[in-house]
């Protein structure tokens, strides 16, 4: 209730997990002309026991509502599904899935397009994850909320403004690469190599800066030469032994020599 303060009285509807679902909390929200939608934990209290304890077959569903407007339905599919809704009854739909035509309850139907996006950023929150076991709280959350979240928020930004698509592992790393490449053209490469040095152009950056080849090379193979213009960093540092004198960034520039 203290997290939802801001938008009570405004006609909202919450899509809530079986964490917070619960037929308390629906009367609450209905009290503040706020809607409720979520999956519902069985033992819960004040849950209409014969809606909880029917035994259903595949596609049946049953349902109950109070006076408040409290609707409980318990649908089975390839396993039972226990919802809560404020602004539904019992209502049938059929709906196309990718493989075949389906009937689902109203309620399940809202509820999935009302939890999609957030299933979304979760399931590409966890691909690359940055999160390690820790004994302190904090450093999870920091890491959480710096290294993920942010960067998830950021990357469908990227998406929606530029019109690009990449996956999230390849949008961490032209991050990382655009966040060191100030850092990486004022290095200076002090190994001893008799042959190949990375040097740096003389003159305006904005007029000296080019794409590094082998990052371009790399993302026009993966991404296509269009998006590989957006994404490929530009430097001023160059190989001054190799024939073409490419420019380089100095990982690209390890790798090669």
């Amino acid at each position: 209730m203290n997290l939802c303060e801001n938008i009570f009285h405004k006609g909202h509807t919450l899509y809530t997990d079986n964490w917070y679902t619960s037929v308390n909390l629906a009367k609450q929200l209905i009290q503040k002309n706020t809607h409720l939608i979520g999956t519902l934990r069985s033992n819960r209290k004040n849950n209409p026991k014969e809606v909880v304890f029917k035994k259903l077959k595949r596609g049946e569903c049953v349902a109950q509502e109070s006076k408040e407007g409290i609707t409980v339905l318990k649908w089975r599919e390839k396993r039972d599904v226990l919802l809560l809704s404020t602004k539904h009854t019992l209502e049938i739909k059929t709906v196309r899935t990718k493989s075949k035509i389906v009937t689902k309850p109203t309620i399940v139907i809202d509820y999935n397009a009302g939890k999609k996006s957030i299933d979304l950023s979760d399931q590409i929150a966890a691909y690359s994850n940055p999160l390690r076991k820790s004994m302190k709280w904090y450093r999870k959350l920091g890491f959480e909320l710096l290294l993920n979240t942010a960067v998830v928020n950021s990357f469908f930004i990227h998406q929606e403004t530029t019109g690009q698509k990449m996956s999230i592992t390849m949008f961490r790393k032209q991050l990382i690469d655009t966040l060191v490449q100030e850092k990486e053209e004022e290095q200076v490469d002090t190994r001893v190599n008799p042959q190949h040095h990375l040097k740096k152009k003389e003159g305006s950056a904005h007029k000296i800066r080019k794409y590094c080849t082998e990052c371009y090379q790399y993302n026009a193979r993966m991404l296509g030469p269009k998006t590989a213009k957006n994404v490929t960093p530009k430097v001023t540092t160059f190989c001054n032994e190799c024939t073409q004198k490419p420019h380089l960034c100095l990982s690209c520039f390890n790798k090669l020599h």
